[in-house]
């Protein structure tokens, strides 16, 4: 078969192209790349482009690690310089512990404290960039005003390094500042500093000491009971029973009450009932057994009560004690007094072991004056003579600024002094002193001093200190032998005075106030400007994290609130008083108002109000009341603030919650059911009522400066320790909830409030405070735990900052493992992409020699072939 030239023109036409296009294909990899188009191989394309996107996101993961690890190395500067700020600061602390420094140094020293805390404060508001590196996820805001509150919040910000790989890089000023260790345990301590009386007051006790000069040493553990509470005379043997009042709350949470009786009188010192006896009782009511200790009960160097969680993390234990060798002949239970209240009015002598400065309730209608152990001239009306404002009455004083405003008159009644041979008379005195609106305490004081300096041959002084009242009868023998002018005055003395608030129409009213050191949780929260805060923080059993307004009281409280009862006394936001209570019932909770009997024209004086379920902004309520342990610090908030806003609220909404005034009103109709709306709407315009970052509740005026307003809640048991059949207290397990209480102080707590316990410390410097309650003035610093505590507290939170510290540190190096990581990862897929895409050049380059060679040959032929005619035939 002949082969014509068309055939072979196309196979030359063919062999051809198929080089070039070889030729081409080989001159584009020469760029690199063994494809350009995709089409040009599927599979390697495909391959390259999830490289290529493997490629993308792990250099984008180590820029974000990158801009993380530089806010980690901005935050552990800010710490470093922090740390070292806090050593410098324990350094000056520790100088100012010693108590051999005059008041110049000391202030020097509180100067310096002060200025590293405005550093502190500095370093928490670092920048950079104009990020705020402990504002959380705020980084726009400055996070700590200058009082040390917190603005920002706790949310962590997070880089995205991968599927399901997300990392915190910061550290939020709520866990550097603030928080809570589970590794540091509750310590309380009690304030009121105990000396040995034996040892202080030998003259009277001691008849066998061997100078009978008095000195100041602290009760230890292992003194007696006899040397703690006193005595009146050099008898051991004849000492009534002391009875102890134990109020508290336990390492879990529970509340309770106990009343026991301990002997005093010993006729051998070596089997008498030592101070260590009744701290292993202490101990014993709040748990303790003799194979399990949940807490440790011991005396510190200042004789005051110290009591520690044993468990680390728990912020729940309280603690509240009086005691008295006082019996009321009418208690059936014959252990002391059935109710706190009679011992005010009995003239018996109390111990008290914690004082704080609060305004309690008037309680007692009458009150009796005490006689000295260690001084029989002097009978002091056992309480602190203050004003509303609560501030320490004076001698020009009005009568009217202290006493209620039902209080008319007072009724002076008693038994005489002694005569001027020194012998008691034993007369019956009574005289009615009326209290006009210029009447001062002077006033009343000249009125006793005439009452009993009325009588032949008497002698008395009254004095008025620190606002007591002091009578001074000045005819009282001294201890014998008479020719030495030291011995103390212990002859007897009849002198006696009960004084007892009337009303207009001459009828016994409660006028008096329990003492400071005396009252437990009726007492009135503590008002600065225009705020009311309470001192009680709200923790939650179960998390030991402090409530908030969603939390359920029931949470807090340590058993069920059916059945408890808490009084409100109050002037609200126009100062008008109030008296209601709040009855918790599983039927469903209740306000019930009891004073005045009028507002705003509508009868009010026992209305009740349920306690309804709001729901959203502005609150649109149920028409059911909440059962007790459903209540949560809300409706507590909304409750408290229809009350302190009473007065406001408009006749029309008064009517309406009360039916027109003859109560039953319905509150599922919908217009009762928007007057108790308007109740809340309208106090939340005038006033707040909040749980603050301790958790503790406060209480804000919103139209004043200086708010006319005033406020205790208490457990209407407060008072009461009877016992039942069992020995018991009645109402062990109340109160169930304290709100502000003369509790006592922390020590230091599992909780962390950075600035505030450091100005507490500055404090306790500036004002030297060597230990709990360690001067004498009426104010906040009776709560400061002193200097010696500060260190306590001062290496908490040094422990505190030391952890976000170990935290910041353990989250820069994942950031950069991280990083060190994706380098190598990268590398690798480079690596893989290279070798799936690149050239290879050397290979590359012999095959387009090879292909330029055969297509030179090719042409070569296609020329030769071309050129042949017929004459190459012939």
């Amino acid at each position: 078969m002949r082969v014509g030239t068309n055939s072979i023109y196309s196979k030359l036409q063919y062999q051809q192209d198929r080089l070039m296009s070889q030729l081409d294909l080989t001159m584009q990899r020469m760029s690199g790349l063994k494809i350009q188009m995709g089409y040009q191989g599927s599979s390697i394309f495909s391959k390259t482009l999830n490289l290529d996107y493997n490629l993308t996101t792990l250099r984008q993961t180590k820029d974000i690690a990158n801009n993380a690890l530089t806010f980690t190395n901005h935050t552990d500067t800010a710490l470093q310089e922090l740390t070292k700020s806090m050593d410098n600061f324990k350094s000056k602390l520790v100088q100012g512990a010693n108590d051999i420094h005059s008041e110049t140094s000391r202030l020097a020293i509180a100067k310096d404290l002060k200025a590293i805390r405005d550093h502190f404060l500095s370093i928490a508001n670092t920048s950079i960039g104009g990020e705020y590196l402990f504002g959380g996820t705020n980084t726009t805001n400055i996070p700590f005003n200058k009082d040390g509150t917190y603005n920002g919040n706790n949310g962590s910000l997070n880089a995205l390094l991968g599927s399901n790989n997300s990392l915190p890089y910061n550290i939020t000023g709520y866990e550097l500042f603030f928080g809570s260790d589970r590794d540091t345990n509750r310590v309380i301590t009690t304030n009121v500093p105990k000396y040995n009386q034996s040892k202080l007051n030998p003259e009277i006790m001691d008849p066998n000491h061997p100078t009978g000069q008095g000195e100041e040493v602290y009760i230890k553990a292992d003194d007696t009971l006899r040397d703690l509470v006193g005595d009146n005379d050099g008898d051991p043997s004849n000492d009534a029973p002391e009875v102890f009042y134990i109020t508290g709350r336990r390492p879990d949470g529970t509340p309770f009450k106990s009343k026991f009786q301990m002997d005093v009188a010993y006729t051998d010192k070596d089997s008498a009932v030592k101070v260590q006896d009744l701290l292993d009782r202490i101990g014993k009511e709040f748990g303790n057994t003799t194979t399990n200790k949940v807490v440790d009960v011991r005396l510190n160097e200042w004789g005051q009560i110290e009591i520690k969680d044993l468990t680390g993390g728990r912020s729940n234990i309280e603690f509240h004690m009086v005691s008295s060798n006082y019996r009321d002949p009418n208690n059936p239970d014959g252990i002391g007094v059935a109710d706190m209240d009679a011992l005010l009015s009995s003239g018996a002598k109390v111990n008290t072991y914690v004082q704080s400065p609060y305004l309690g309730s008037f309680s007692n209608d009458s009150i009796a004056s005490v006689e000295d152990y260690n001084d029989h001239r002097l009978h002091t009306i056992p309480t602190t003579f203050r004003t509303h404002n609560n501030e320490i009455a004076k001698k020009d004083t009005k009568l009217t600024d202290i006493f209620p405003a039902g209080v008319t008159s007072l009724d002076l009644s008693g038994i005489s002094a002694n005569d001027a041979d020194k012998n008691p008379t034993n007369t019956n005195l009574n005289t009615n002193f009326p209290i006009g609106p210029d009447t001062t305490v002077q006033d009343l004081m000249d009125a006793i001093g005439q009452m009993y300096n009325a009588q032949p041959g008497a002698n008395v002084e009254v004095e008025f200190s620190e606002g007591k009242i002091v009578i001074k009868d000045n005819n009282v023998k001294q201890k014998e032998p008479a020719d030495k002018d030291d011995l103390p005055y212990i002859g007897e003395s009849s002198l006696s005075l009960t004084i007892t608030a009337n009303n207009a129409a001459g009828q016994p009213v409660n006028g008096f106030r329990h003492d400071y050191s005396v009252e437990y949780d009726r007492a009135a929260f503590e008002k600065e400007g225009s705020t009311l805060s309470s001192n009680v923080s709200q923790i939650i059993r179960d998390s030991n994290e402090y409530a908030t307004l969603d939390t359920k009281l029931s949470e807090v409280a340590g058993g069920s609130l059916n059945g408890h009862t808490y009084n409100l006394e109050v002037k609200d936001i126009n100062g008008i008083p109030i008296n209601a209570r709040i009855e918790f019932r599983d039927s469903g909770s209740v306000l019930i108002i009891d004073s005045p009997q009028t507002m705003n024209g509508v009868q009010v004086g026992g209305l009740e109000i349920p306690i309804l379920g709001p729901n959203g902004n502005p609150p649109q309520v149920n028409g059911q009341a909440t059962p007790a342990d459903e209540v949560t610090y809300q409706q507590l908030a909304n409750t408290i603030g229809m009350v302190m806003n009473l007065s406001n609220t408009s006749t029309n909404d008064l009517n309406a919650i009360t039916n027109n005034g003859a109560g039953g009103a319905n509150f599922n109709d919908p217009a009762v059911k928007r007057a108790y709306e308007n109740m809340i709407n309208n106090s939340k315009a005038n006033l707040s009522v909040s749980l603050d970052q301790n958790g503790q509740l406060q209480i804000k005026d919103l139209q004043r400066s200086a708010t006319r307003m005033e406020f205790t809640m208490y457990d209407n048991t407060s008072s009461d320790f009877s016992l039942d059949a069992n020995g018991r207290v009645q109402n062990a397990g109340k109160p169930a909830l304290t709100f502000n209480a003369n509790n006592a102080l922390v020590a230091d707590d599992p909780h962390v409030n950075f600035f505030e316990q450091i100005d507490e410390i500055i404090k306790a410097v500036e004002e030297g405070i060597y230990r709990p309650g360690g001067n004498a003035s009426y104010n906040d610093s009776m709560r400061n735990p002193g200097i010696q505590n500060a260190l306590l507290i001062f290496d908490h939170l040094a422990d505190h900052v030391n952890k976000a510290h170990t935290k910041n540190g353990s989250q820069g190096n994942s950031f950069k493992y991280s990083i060190e990581r994706t380098e190598v990862l990268i590398t690798q897929t480079m690596t893989l992409r290279s070798d799936t895409i690149d050239t290879d050049l050397a290979e590359n380059y012999l095959q387009f020699s090879t292909l330029s060679m055969n297509y030179q040959s090719l042409l070569s032929s296609i020329g030769k072939i071309s050129q042949l005619s017929l004459v190459n035939y012939i």
